[in-house]
């Protein structure tokens, strides 16, 4: 007689931002397919309420502690997606157009239309990012999540490295300029 001996797990059924949270992954090299699950599970975590406090992420012993932590965590997310939405338009942004490059001009064009896509959308969560921040800046007790805390600060003080808004703002304008750079190629062939 022989017995069965695999053993099934039942699917764990993600009903907490913490537990999408976790499944966040940063590689050093990273393609359009990490950069949509990224942004897939990030964006599914925010429609999800906490884990209970004796099982968050950091530990909080006051009510005003979680608060914060339910704060920062939704900034961390925020500020996540801003970053995963801009390198994910980078993958799409030509760093050049020459002339060479013009049998391909209907391919540039629908490639920088992506890439702008991807920048709107990194600027609508950059500004939900700086507004989760100053949320979370207002509220003046440490939870001892340094790194994320030391994030928020930066922020808030400027003296954070990247200004999305101005690398945006650059890019959107560099897209712009060599559209227009293919279509003066593209008037010159006719």
């Amino acid at each position: 007689m022989f017995i069965d001996s695999y053993v099934f797990s039942k699917p764990t059924k993600m009903i907490f931002i913490e537990q999408i949270y976790k499944l966040y992954e940063s590689n050093l090299y990273m393609d359009q397919t990490d950069h949509k699950r990224n942004i897939f599970w990030l964006e599914n975590s925010l429609k999800l309420p906490n884990i209970h406090p004796s099982l968050a992420l950091v530990i909080t012993k006051t009510w005003e502690e979680y608060v914060k932590y339910k704060i920062l965590l939704r900034f961390h997310i925020h500020f996540l997606l801003t970053k995963e939405y801009v390198d994910w338009g980078w993958e799409y942004d030509k760093r050049d157009v020459v002339f060479y490059n013009m049998e391909w001009a209907d391919d540039l064009k629908k490639s920088f239309e992506l890439a702008k896509s991807r920048y709107e959308a990194a600027r609508f969560y950059w500004n939900e990012t700086k507004k989760w921040s100053n949320l979370a800046y207002g509220k003046n007790i440490s939870i001892g999540w340094d790194a994320i805390e030391n994030l928020n600060s930066q922020i808030e003080n400027k003296k954070f490295d990247y200004d999305y808004d101005e690398i945006i703002d650059i890019r959107l304008q560099s897209i712009e300029e060599k559209l227009k750079k293919i279509e003066d190629f593209m008037s010159i062939t006719k």
